[in-house]
């Protein structure tokens, strides 16, 4: 019988899920369960895990075909689809690396299918720093003014992968560039996206923002200046505390999102300098609905 339950976290939205443990692998009804709490909540939450790479590596591909990204520098050894975030190890000790995800932004924008699922496991977190803040587009949307809403509600926005075109909204002070984009993965990245401005959700029918920061480049029929100032407004909207969680990391942590209806962004996270400071998690990101939907 399932052990599984779930219980809303001290935030906005998202839950914690209760009861599994991906090391020992995660039965077919769970998967589902947790696929739709996903759906439901945008953010789910699993503490205390004590899984190898390759467990994890297996949970994430029994929600879909894994997004294999361009930067190779940061890839688990013998996982082209898996890879390392934080400050410690290799690349990742330089501060464009460490800082590379500090700006709000949505996963999978460019991508032919918007739907993705970002998944993080921590095995190391700092005592100071390294959070990541997420932000509910689908609440930030419902909290528009009608007028608002009538006015973006037929829009379509284009979006690139972050960092590699002049972008609509720009950046706060305290937001960090994306890390270097080689030639290399450059020649990777796909090469871009028509998106609704206001996107229905595939699975709830939910209407909500869709990535109003970090990727989009222009808004079919409006002037660069008109789009620039209504994207801006519409991303420090959204980033209102009362539409935001911030999750701070403890190992064992393995936090997932859904990016259609969520966008988030890293806090600084400084050198390591000792043990205390040390930040790493692996990453993967399922492409397409969650797999367990199907089932």
């Amino acid at each position: 019988m399932s052990q599984l339950r779930l219980s809303r976290l001290d935030a906005p939205f998202g839950v914690e899920v209760h009861g599994i443990d991906i090391a020992q692998g995660v039965a077919d009804g769970d998967l589902r369960a947790l696929a739709w709490a996903l759906m439901e909540h945008k953010l789910v939450l699993l503490r205390d895990q004590t899984a190898e790479p390759e467990a994890f590596h297996a949970f994430g591909r029994a929600w879909g075909p894994l997004r294999v990204d361009g930067f190779t520098e940061t890839r688990v050894p013998g996982l082209e689809d898996m890879y390392r975030v934080g400050n410690t190890g290799g690349v990742l000790e330089q501060k464009v690396y460490r800082e590379g995800a500090s700006f709000w932004h949505t996963d999978c924008a460019a991508e032919p299918d918007a739907n993705a699922t970002t998944m993080l496991y921590c095995l190391l977190a700092p005592q100071k720093g390294g959070e990541t803040h997420f932000a509910d587009l689908q609440a930030a949307y419902d909290a528009l003014d009608e007028e608002t809403r009538r006015r973006i509600d037929p829009l379509t926005g284009r979006h690139v992968y972050s960092g590699t075109a002049p972008l609509l909204g720009g950046r706060e002070e305290w937001e960090h560039e994306l890390n270097p984009v080689s030639e290399e993965t450059r020649a990777k990245i796909p090469a871009g996206s028509a998106r609704p401005l206001v996107r229905t959700h595939d699975v709830t029918g939910r209407r909500g923002l869709y990535a109003p920061a970090g990727s989009m480049v222009a808004i079919d029929g409006m002037a660069d200046a008109e789009a620039h100032a209504l994207v801006r407004a519409l991303k420090l909207h959204a980033i209102q505390e009362r539409f935001c969680y911030r999750h701070r990391y403890r190992p064992g942590d393995l936090v997932m999102w859904d990016n259609t209806a969520t966008m988030h962004a890293a806090s600084d996270v400084g050198p390591a300098l000792t043990e205390a400071d040390r930040r790493l998690l692996y990453r993967v990101v399922p492409l397409g609905l969650p797999r367990p939907l199907a089932a």
